[in-house]
This record gives structure tokens, sequence and C-alpha cells, in this order.
């Protein structure tokens, strides 16, 4: 008698994630997820259509991760600065899926990507555009070191330090 494997959309995205997280996005089939899930490749299509929905499930998953993470952050717009360099360097792998290549709104779960927004908008004093200049500020110094741009000897906590100090300049000059 064979045993058939329990796969299910939950288990698809854990194994998703954890393929991701080792070797990247690139290295994310749908061949490489059903050997890893112990599957042939077209039973996957029983639970998801095609590798977009894979991704879209990594991406809701790691958009929730980052966004229970982000809200339990301390309440200051330094406490939240800190913790998005520090996911984003703990998720070296997963961070570009989530936040630099395109985000498959159609297949996130509904108003998961609203409600890390709404944190990040308040964080950055509750604008949009302040939200969306903190952000590109923040992903442009992360991607620099993702992807080892910067010098070795880089002394990146005054870095960090000097954009932290700008941003909040920044709020406390629109509050005024």
């Amino acid at each position: 008698m064979t045993v058939r494997k329990m796969v299910n959309r939950q288990s698809i995205c854990d194994a998703a994630m954890a393929i991701v997280a080792t070797n990247g996005v690139h290295s994310l089939s749908m061949r490489t997820l059903a050997a890893t899930l112990g599957i042939k490749a077209p039973s996957l299509y029983d639970h998801v259509k095609n590798r977009d929905e894979v991704v879209a499930l990594v991406q809701g998953a790691g958009l929730l991760d980052f966004g229970k993470g982000f809200g339990d952050a301390g309440a200051s717009v330094r406490d939240k600065i800190l913790f998005y360099r520090q996911w984003a360097l703990a998720n070296p792998n997963l961070y570009p899926v989530v936040f630099q290549q395109r985000l498959h709104r159609e297949l996130l779960p509904e108003g998961l990507e609203a409600k890390v927004l709404g944190l990040v908008i308040v964080a950055a004093g509750g604008s949009h555009v302040q939200a969306r200049a903190m952000w590109a500020q923040l992903h442009g110094l992360v991607d620099l070191e993702l992807q080892g741009r910067l010098p070795a000897d880089a002394d990146m906590k005054a870095t960090w330090k000097q954009v932290i100090v700008g941003i909040e300049a920044i709020q406390k000059a629109n509050l005024a």
C-alpha cells in the first residue's frame, strides 16, 4: 500500500519558503517544489495554478512575517527602521521576493498589503508620500548591503544612524 503525502497550500508555502530561504527565488521551480514535498510536479496543480501563485504564497507569508515584526517593533520611527534592516539582513533571499520583484497583489490574501502598508504609513507620520520616501531610503541602503556594494570597512552603524536622524528631522519638520 502506497502512503499518500499530505499536501495542501500551507505545506506548499512552507516548502517554497524553505527553498527560497536557502537558495533564492531563482531556484524555485514546480519540479523542485514537488521533489521537496515528495510528490510529482503535476500533483502540485491540484493545489496551485502556476509558479506565480506559489511566489504569491511566499510573498504573502513574507509580508505577514514582516508586518507582524514591524508592528511589534518599538513605537519610534528609529525602532521601525532598525527592524526593517534587521528583517532584511536576516532574510536575504526572502527580502527580494517580498520587496523587489513584482508583487502578485491579485493573489495575496485580501487586505494583507493594505494592513502592512498601514503600519508603514503610521511609522512615517501618517503620510503616504513620506512613507514612500522613507521606504526608498531604507530599501536603497538595504539593497546596497545585501548586494555587497559597500566597502567591507563601511561604518554601517553610523550610516543607519544618519538615515534615522534624517528621517526623524523630516518628520519633525512636517509636524511643525
